[in-house]
């Protein structure tokens, strides 16, 4: 008899925990995010943009929201399901940076006047630094010549890069970066090369005329090409003036596998 009561007894807990889980697992639903959590909930709204659900141990607890581009798939408790693999926000693919025609041509004007100044510095460079190396056995003439050179270019360049880099930060535009970089690189090889040919010649030492010539040549150069910089920055600004829009975005698309990927681009509609 105690056997048999035992039999039943065991019986009756194992089918009140059977009861116990089904009525847990009864109307529940599993949300799989697209990060691979999974979140046991019970689906209460579908919309067009996020998916509102309890939590499947709190069903009459707080109503929770989620967005629908978060989610990879739902699978609810009538074993059905829903794959939302390909979802995106409504804000997704949308340029969230852009750039308007907002100024006039006062505004070039700084751009065309420092290529116009760049190209025009480049003529007493090159002058004043040959010059200075045809009387190099005369220090008292190519020194302060040689001075005059550097002075020009010293002061010349940055005053063409200010006057392009001025338009660019009004109009948006970028000019030339390679062009910009190798004019500085020249701008910064000539001002140390021209100051010690000028300290080497000031203390009585022999500077070769060759040397002279490739230091004014060098200088010539790097403001013949911060001058045409400035001359790109303002063809592209007129550009924007006569009505092309130039548009940099910013947004987000999907790859292969679902996942989320920034796009930095830049959109030109003629």
């Amino acid at each position: 008899m105690k056997k048999i009561f035992s039999v039943f007894l065991r019986l009756l807990i194992s089918l009140a925990l059977f009861l116990v889980v089904s009525y847990k697992s009864y109307g529940q639903d599993v949300i799989v995010k697209k990060s691979g959590e999974e979140i046991n909930a019970k689906v209460e709204q579908i919309n067009d943009s996020d998916i509102k659900y309890h939590k499947a141990d709190n069903q009459t607890g707080p109503l929770y929201t989620i967005l629908k581009s978060d989610i990879f798939m739902i699978r609810y408790a009538n074993g059905t399901k829903d794959v939302f693999g390909n979802q995106q926000t409504p804000a997704e693919n949308k340029p969230v940076v852009s750039s308007k025609v907002s100024f006039n041509a006062s505004d070039l004007s700084y751009a065309r006047k420092a290529s116009t100044l760049g190209y025009v510095l480049a003529v007493p460079i090159i002058v004043l630094g040959v010059t200075a190396g045809a009387v190099q056995g005369n220090t008292d003439v190519s020194v302060p010549v040689g001075a005059a050179a550097t002075l020009v270019a010293g002061i010349g360049i940055p005053l063409v890069s200010s006057g392009a880099g001025k338009t660019r930060r009004i109009t948006g535009v970028e000019g030339s970066q390679g062009m910009r970089l190798a004019a500085w690189i020249g701008y910064g090889m000539t001002i140390v090369d021209a100051l010690t040919l000028i300290g080497i010649g000031s203390s009585g030492g022999y500077v070769p005329s060759g040397l002279t010539y490739s230091v004014a040549i060098l200088g010539a150069a790097s403001s013949v090409l911060m001058a045409s910089e400035a001359k790109q920055v303002y063809n592209q600004s007129s550009e924007l003036m006569k009505g092309v829009s130039i548009r940099p975005v910013l947004g987000t698309t999907r790859n292969l596998y679902g996942r989320v990927c920034p796009t930095i681009g830049i959109r030109m509609n003629f």
